[in-house]
């Protein structure tokens, strides 16, 4: 079964890679992805280098802090990690599109953090660290005080969500959202509306990349319809079936079989 799955998997990609337009739509999959995460990165850097002044929230008001920085922190990786897999491991097809509509949520939410002038929430969990040091110490990249519009732990997973909706692997992203939109509210690390609006605007992004790479996402679809394992499979079985024919009609011709 291993061995299978590994050879329909490189097959897939062997197929697809050998799609021209597969293989530029990938490359430039990932230079939109890896642009956007310097853009994002530079822009959330910026931001801290600034005091703001935190506003105020009706529902962190009401919920005192809680540690929950392992959820924050590896649960977020856990969810990148599985994202990144799914596409590399089950649908290759999917891979372009995965990239680029990522790159199009990490570059909206850096506009979006570049117009939002707010401090990050009373109780911020973080807080002491800023006070004391200048700055959030930790091994996380991901980690900024002021990169509050909108929420991407929240946002990451539901898309992913709305990208692999024909697989059941969808209700782990659905569920990943919910987590980390949680966790975050409970360390007073976005606002609520960070959180709220972050499933409208990860909706529209996902439609408005929909729209422009439906196209490639019909061809690459095809192609694997077409040229893929189960295609093969059945072209091998046809040619057996046909070499077993000919095989019997020797034999007849012989007179080794005969009809009945």
């Amino acid at each position: 079964m291993v061995k299978e799955y590994f050879s329909k998997l490189a097959h897939h990609w062997k197929v697809l890679l050998s799609d021209r337009t597969y293989f530029i739509s990938l490359a430039i999959g990932f230079v939109v992805i890896f642009g956007a995460l310097i853009i994002s990165m530079l822009v959330s850097s910026y931001k801290d280098a600034t005091f703001y002044a935190p506003v105020g929230d009706l529902l962190l008001e009401q919920i005192p802090t809680m540690n929950l920085e392992f959820l924050f922190t590896w649960g977020f990786y856990t969810i990148i990690g599985l994202i990144c897999a799914y596409p590399l491991f089950k649908k290759p097809e999917l891979a372009p599109f995965t990239l680029k509509t990522f790159g199009i949520l990490l570059l909206v939410r850096s506009a979006f953090i570049m117009l939002t002038d707010i401090g990050p929430p009373e109780g911020f969990f973080y807080a002491d660290q800023i006070l004391t040091g200048g700055g959030i110490e930790s091994t996380s990249v991901f980690r900024f005080a002021n990169d509050l519009f909108f929420s991407g732990h929240t946002s990451t997973p539901f898309l992913a969500f709305l990208l692999f909706r024909e697989s059941k692997f969808r209700w782990v992203m659905l569920f990943g959202s919910f987590l980390m939109g949680t966790t975050v509210l409970l360390m007073h690390v976005h606002y609520s509306i960070d959180v709220f609006a972050a499933f409208f605007i990860a909706y529209g992004v996902y439609a408005f990349s929909d729209k422009i790479f439906n196209n490639l996402n019909i061809r690459f679809n095809r192609k694997i319809r077409i040229h893929g394992w189960k295609a093969l499979q059945d072209k091998l079985k046809g040619m057996r079936e046909r070499r077993a024919l000919k095989k019997v009609d020797k034999l007849r011709k012989k007179g080794v079989l005969t009809t009945n």
